[in-house]
């Protein structure tokens, strides 16, 4: 008996032990998160504020050494050091996105998680080591039993109190089977103690090795039934895997849609600047004409100083658009070497693409359907469907299960020598058995299967839907850049118009066959805002042009290996093409 308990002493040091080592992690604490990144704020240069003006000051003045200075500083936002300044190609932005992105990264941890639910699943089909440990204390008043005595046959014992301690331990293993059944082997040993005596043996050992197995045979059996779980787990973990290919591809896409708009931004403030710089040359040679009496006269000169300041105020808004550009690239790489709070501005290194790029729409909607993660997941979708579908039918049948039993015994009056004539002589104790049920009508056996074929046809139905919805993407998104190349070529166009009309006009000033009247200087003015605006609008044509080409590869689903990125774990979520086209550089 003492053995029987101390096993059952030892597992629950065993149970405790293993609760015990499990590492935890240290608390959250949300003031050290990005705390560096934070602290490099400090060195953004701020903005210069100075006071509103209350009157119209003097545009320019003349110092004593002959000098013209400006009464009042250009309003330009904020400095940034040209030690500041990164440059940066799309494919070194792109791979830092793809090892550092946080919206990325915390996508990153479903597959991990959905992989410790296939092991959880397949967990139940692991050996369980069991033991249970009884006591029984019978100490029972009876109306009297007459029983013949164990040690004399002739003579009998009447019983009126029943004092009878049985002490039962039993250890063994069990184990779930694929195939539906549960197996079991397990060692029990029961000390009996009978007060008054009952058998010759009193305070006998009883040990018996026992084989059980229950066995489905119609409901609940075969492989494919039992494994559902886990075949689901998995393909829950491989579409969670596609859902972070989803994110990187979405976080590549806005990359993609954000470094074009920052080359268009860059390009915008070049503009205003050539802009600013023209206005100011026309706005100093009509002021000093105004001084000496010239050609004109304070209201034109007023006219190129009210532009000159119209133009400031452009530049400082393009110029934060292009930190604030800069400051979502770095956010969407969440390089620690590029805080979105320190004070680096990112600006393009590569240049767009501005060839016409021909795409067959047929072969470009085929790649879609063999390269759109959304149709992998709906096929792994139906098959779990199906799988559900199976396990469903199965619930169609009866049960009926096997149940068969055998253990071999030993007893005396001692441990030892019970354990001794069980391994020597054995009796044998067996069963066998079948044991039936039929549910009458089996309703929910039957809504359990209806269910799963609808949901089953549900998942062919969003399949077909998908494949239309791709067709509608890749087309759409074709036609897209069909259309902004024709945008960029009348763009361009435009803007050598509108140079030609900006040479001419300048030609008649310096000339001088044209008066400087109001009339010409506000002709002169606007014809320099329509050609900054044609160039705006050139680059903006390109910057879309190169967006659509993107959008374009991820409307066929291929967007992560044009721009180089490639998932280790790919080809074996999906059929994937070994080799799909890569961004063209150069």
């Amino acid at each position: 008996m003492g053995k029987g308990v101390a096993v059952a002493g030892a597992t629950l040091a065993a149970m405790v032990v293993v609760g015990c080592n499990v590492t935890e992690q240290p608390p959250f604490d949300p003031r050290t998160v990005t705390r560096a990144d934070r602290e490099m704020s400090a060195d953004v240069l701020p903005a210069p504020r100075y006071p509103l003006p209350t009157t119209m000051e003097a545009y320019e003045t003349r110092t004593r050494d002959g000098n013209v200075r400006r009464t009042s500083p250009p309003s330009l936002g904020a400095p940034v050091r040209p030690a500041d300044v990164v440059r940066m190609p799309i494919s070194e932005i792109m791979q830092r996105a793809a090892a550092n992105n946080s919206e990325v990264r915390v996508a990153g941890y479903e597959p991990a998680i959905n992989e410790t639910k296939i092991v959880e699943n397949e967990a139940h089909y692991d050996p369980i080591f069991f033991s249970n440990v009884k006591y029984d204390k019978q100490f029972d008043r009876t109306p009297g039993t007459v029983i013949p005595d164990p040690n004399n046959p002739v003579t009998n014992i009447t019983i009126t109190v029943e004092d009878n301690n049985i002490y039962t331990a039993e250890v063994g293993v069990k184990q779930y089977l694929p195939s539906g059944g549960q197996i079991s082997l397990s060692q029990q040993m029961t000390s009996s103690y009978y007060n008054p005596v009952r058998y010759v043996l009193n305070n006998y050992f009883d040990q018996q090795l026992k084989l059980q197995l229950t066995q489905p045979l119609l409901r609940q059996f075969g492989y494919e039934v039992n494994w559902a779980r886990i075949t689901i787990s998995r393909n829950d973990q491989r579409i969670s895997l596609l859902d972070f290919r989803k994110s990187l591809e979405d976080n590549t896409n806005e990359l993609e849609k954000d470094y074009w708009q920052l080359y268009e931004a860059q390009q915008e403030v070049e503009v205003q600047e050539r802009l600013l710089e023209q206005t100011r040359d026309l706005a100093n040679l009509l002021w000093e004409q105004s001084i000496i009496g010239g050609k004109a006269t304070h209201v034109e000169a007023s006219q190129g100083v009210a532009a000159v300041y119209q133009r400031e105020q452009l530049l400082v808004r393009a110029k934060a658009h292009v930190q604030d550009l800069s400051d979502d690239i770095k956010r969407r790489m969440g390089d620690p070497q590029f805080p979105v709070a320190g004070p680096i501005v990112i600006l393009p290194a590569d240049l767009p693409v501005e060839e016409s790029v021909h795409f067959d729409l047929q072969d470009q909607i085929d790649t879609a359907m063999l390269n759109r993660l959304e149709l992998g997941q709906q096929q792994i979708r139906i098959n779990s469907a199906e799988v559900a579908k199976q396990v469903a039918f199965n619930g169609l049948y009866p049960k009926l299960d096997f149940v068969a039993s055998a253990a071999a015994q030993g007893l005396s009056h001692d441990f030892g020598a019970a354990f001794s004539d069980q391994l020597s002589k054995g009796h044998g104790i067996y069963s066998a058995g079948l044991q039936l049920e039929i549910p009458l009508g089996n309703r929910e056996g039957w809504a359990v299967y209806r269910r799963a074929q609808l949901q089953r046809m549900q998942a062919i139905e969003a399949y077909r839907n998908l494949m239309n919805q791709i067709d509608e993407d890749v087309t759409t998104a074709l036609r897209e850049v069909d259309t902004t190349w024709a945008e960029l070529r009348a763009a361009r166009q435009a803007r050598f118009r509108q140079e030609d009309v900006l040479t001419g006009l300048d030609q008649r000033r310096l000339s001088g066959v044209q008066r400087l009247d109001p009339e010409f200087i506000q002709l002169s003015l606007d014809q320099q805002e329509r050609l900054a605006e044609s160039k705006r609008q050139e680059a903006t044509a390109i910057s879309n042009y190169n967006i659509a080409i993107a959008r374009l590869e991820k409307a066929k689903g291929t967007i992560l290996r044009y721009n180089n990125i490639i998932m280790n774990e790919e080809n074996d979520i999906w059929n994937l093409p070994s080799t799909s086209p890569h961004r063209p550089r150069g």
